[in-house]
């Protein structure tokens, strides 16, 4: 079974080159500049990502963790050899306008898992995340992906309403790090969707039998390495963002 899924692992990361690639940069902002730093951003974006034809940005403030109120900023692209593309005048105007106004820390380059992201058939426009940030052995990716494999085909089965995207990271990251991300309207939405974790739980054992989720969710700690799952929320700020596309 495991050679199985290691299997399924390495046909996914063929389709890096057909999914969603993001990089995305840590902002730090001193409290200080927090509104000037906004209006820059909001600005900018204005100007040089508002349009289909213009590069897609997406800015995220981190509400839980040691980055609290601090800031993601996210460039996504169709594929990755579109970053080869340079904006150098939006990046000469972010430079001129923002830099000041920040530090940007690292990058990390994450695909798009579309076979293990769950999309409601009515997608909604949410800026709420709850983020599951996970660390996988080695030899543990067989348990790790057949969780969540089972998993989107439970939210199937429910007609879940909200998303579940899934995230691999491909470059700057230390492991075999995934991002799953719950996308919520608020934190009132988040709390009402606890309500169906006892749904979940019984759809999953009735398809792959009784105790079965108890057994997978153990086989997925077992499958992390040490701190190997850490919970943050996040915000989208539409303001600061391209428009949905």
């Amino acid at each position: 079974m495991k050679k199985l899924f290691f299997i399924i692992f390495n046909i996914l990361l063929v389709f890096t080159l057909k999914s969603q690639v993001i990089q995305e940069r840590l902002l730090q902002v001193n409290p200080a500049n927090v509104a000037k730093f906004e209006a820059a951003v909001a600005k900018k974006t204005q100007i040089y990502n508002s349009n289909e034809d213009q590069p897609n940005w997406v800015t995220f403030q981190i509400l839980t963790g040691p980055q609290a109120y601090n800031y993601i900023r996210m460039q996504i692209v169709d594929s990755i050899p579109k970053f080869d593309n340079i904006d150098q005048i939006g990046n000469d105007y972010w430079q001129k306008t923002v830099g000041p106004l920040h530090t940007s820390v690292g990058n990390r380059m994450w695909w798009v898992n579309n076979e293990m992201t769950y999309t409601p058939e009515v997608r909604n426009k949410f800026n709420h995340r709850r983020i599951i940030y996970y660390n996988v052995k080695d030899d543990g990716l067989g348990d790790f992906w057949r969780y969540r494999e089972r998993a989107k085909r439970i939210w199937t089965e429910m007609n879940y309403e909200n998303r579940v995207g899934v995230m691999n990271c491909m470059s700057g990251c230390d492991g075999n790090w995934v991002q799953v991300r719950f996308h919520h309207e608020d934190f009132a939405s988040e709390a009402r969707a606890w309500e169906n974790l006892p749904k979940f739980a019984k759809k999953y054992n009735d398809i792959f039998g009784e105790g079965s989720l108890e057994e997978d969710q153990e086989r997925l700690r077992a499958s992390l390495m040490p701190d190997g799952r850490r919970i943050r929320h996040h915000k989208r700020m539409p303001s600061l963002s391209t428009p949905w596309r």
